[in-house]
């Protein structure tokens, strides 16, 4: 267990060690993608001229959109090529040789980093609550959205490591990982609430992964859910994440005996 708690330190110290970067990147990217929406979305319910669609009214849309992108930063953890960096340039051989475990390795850092981004969330949600609106936020609502997040940072974990450790085969996998990041976005809820899908679609995607890893925890952070929809939202996550770790182990085993350490 020692070892955990190392991981764990050394990626907060890589994360502190640009943290005027890091805070830029965030603030802008959030406040930018927040004043796109809700222009858009004043746009459309003046156009329409009311004050509700699909049970949204514009604070719980400004809401939402405050919370999904840093929901999609808690689900993609270390980002694009977080694997397939390792093996470009053979750092990736220290799961080959040292008596550590890849796929618990990775599952703290990826968590790690997760959890540094969870806690913007408490500060933003709070702020929000207290400065945008009169009423005050629930507690019971963040920190269930923020269990959803991590539960669905380990399905992303697990769809992402499959996709990225193809790289022990192809010379470029970026392209996937973006794909990825674009679908999740796309059919999750990230870009429009789901509500908002035709009712087929979401029939549909609702045996997928997607709605689970962006809409559910969203929804559930501003106290939309019920609980059935959060139990089976853990089912249905649980489910494909055994089925996507299970083929990233397949891909792992397998690549071994492809890969030849370039760069060391």
């Amino acid at each position: 267990m020692k070892w955990w708690v190392s991981v764990w330190a050394m990626e907060i110290r890589k994360i502190l060690a640009y943290r005027s970067d890091f805070w830029i990147t965030f603030l802008g990217q959030t406040t930018i993608q927040l004043l796109i929406a809700r222009a858009l979305w004043q746009s459309i319910f003046e156009a329409q001229g009311t004050d509700s669609m699909k049970g949204f009214t514009l604070p719980m849309l400004t809401l939402y959109y405050l919370i999904v992108p840093i929901g999609t930063r808690i689900l993609t953890g270390e980002n694009i090529g977080f694997i397939s960096r390792e093996i470009y340039d053979g750092t990736f051989t220290r799961y080959l040789i040292y008596p550590l475990s890849f796929f618990q390795y990775k599952t703290i850092t990826y968590l790690t980093q997760a959890s540094f981004y969870g806690v913007q969330l408490i500060l933003l949600y709070t702020l929000y609550h207290l400065f945008y609106t009169d009423s005050a936020g629930s507690a019971v609502n963040l920190f269930t959205g923020l269990g959803l997040f991590f539960s669905a940072s380990i399905t992303y974990l697990s769809m992402a490591m499959s996709l990225e450790l193809m790289s022990l085969w192809a010379d470029n996998v970026w392209s996937l990982g973006v794909m990825l990041r674009f679908f999740t976005s796309f059919f999750g809820g990230g870009f429009i609430p789901m509500v908002f899908f035709p009712d087929w679609a979401r029939v549909v995607l609702e045996w997928t992964p997607f709605p689970y890893l962006v809409g559910l925890p969203v929804r559930a952070t501003m106290g939309l859910v019920t609980t059935p929809e959060i139990l089976q939202g853990l089912v249905l996550m649980m489910s494909w994440s055994l089925v996507f770790m299970g083929l990233a182990r397949f891909i792992w085993r397998r690549g071994q005996k492809h890969f030849t350490g370039v760069g060391i």
